[in-house]
């Protein structure tokens, strides 16, 4: 026991030798003197840039990048002010009892203010946001239109 104590001792202490001789070096100078550690180069932060990933919706703009050898092409839809809703897009499927709701339209969980896309029955998508969830219905905001869904009766 007392040799195998001694042994980790003697390793421990070449250890701190070597590391105290190459901190030493490293701030020795071509001069010979020595440095402070306080001096060393501060590298500028270099912001990351974001992702963008344009889904294509023809086959001369490129492929889809998360499903290469996927063939289908849909186009999201843009709702303006101008476009009529159609009641029937939107279907809220159910809302969770609080403390915290969350309503799910078109098979998507939407949170107060959450904004998110959804598929129409066309195959499309269309942008809503969801402003209010109550205890039988969900306002949504989609093209500067606002509109109730509630849930169906029977449930």
């Amino acid at each position: 026991m007392t040799t195998h104590l001694r042994s980790t001792s003697v390793l421990v202490l070449a250890l701190g030798l070597v590391l105290q001789s190459t901190a030493q070096a490293a701030t020795a100078s071509k001069d010979g003197s020595t440095k402070s550690a306080a001096n060393f180069r501060v590298v500028p932060e270099v912001p990351i840039p974001l992702s963008v990933f344009a889904i294509p919706s023809q086959p001369s703009e490129g492929r889809n990048p998360f499903f290469p050898q996927s063939t289908i092409r849909v186009v999201p839809q843009k709702v303006t002010k101008e476009t009529p809703l159609d009641a029937s897009w939107f279907v809220l499927n159910g809302i969770t009892s609080p403390p915290k709701r969350t309503a799910m339209i078109n098979g998507r969980t939407f949170e107060t203010g959450e904004e998110g896309e959804v598929r129409v029955p066309s195959g499309s998508k269309v942008l809503i946001k969801c402003i209010e969830i109550k205890a039988e219905s969900a306002i949504i905001e989609t093209g500067g239109q606002r509109r109730e869904l509630r849930l169906r009766s029977g449930l």
